[in-house]
């Protein structure tokens, strides 16, 4: 089977990851002025969301979860070794599977859909395809991006 470069895989990645970063950023900050994000067309859906027992952990908002996490994904996209694409991997697949579950809590419990949420899930399982893509494809690989411009290994 053949896979796009780690090269490739790790520019998307970080792309991705920094998309998220932003997201979740947008929806702690809303949420830590005591707002919901602001919803297209005018829905409810994210301040019902935004505003249910579901919204934090352990009094903290679960967006700050999802900054760590799409700061560590994009953290990992700077390096092509076995820690990173390991580390990414499981990040990935963290985050995949809290974004199904809150997913699910927004369809079946709250009964409110949050666009940002969605959008974060989405984000979210495209870099855990992508992750574990690079995993797969690269896991025990040499630095092959030494010779590619941007994104290169720890070394350089």
């Amino acid at each position: 089977m053949s896979y796009p470069s780690e090269w490739t895989l790790r520019r998307l990645i970080a792309f991705l990851a920094a998309l998220g970063v932003g997201v979740a950023t947008y929806i702690a900050f809303e949420a830590a002025g005591g707002d919901a994000p602001q919803c297209i067309a005018g829905s409810t859906g994210c301040a019902t969301v935004a505003k249910s027992s579901y919204s934090h952990v352990a009094g903290v908002n679960i967006a700050v979860f999802g900054i760590v996490g799409y700061v560590l994904l994009l953290a990992s996209a700077f390096f092509a070794t076995d820690l990173a694409r390991f580390g990414g991997f499981v990040v990935a697949l963290g985050g995949f599977g809290y974004s199904v579950f809150l997913t699910y809590i927004e369809i079946f419990k709250i009964e409110a859909i949050c666009q940002w949420c969605v959008g974060s899930a989405v984000l979210m399982t495209i870099l855990f395809a992508l992750n574990a893509t690079r995993l797969i494809g690269y896991a025990g690989a040499a630095d092959s991006t030494r010779s590619q411009p941007g994104l290169r290994g720890a070394a350089g």
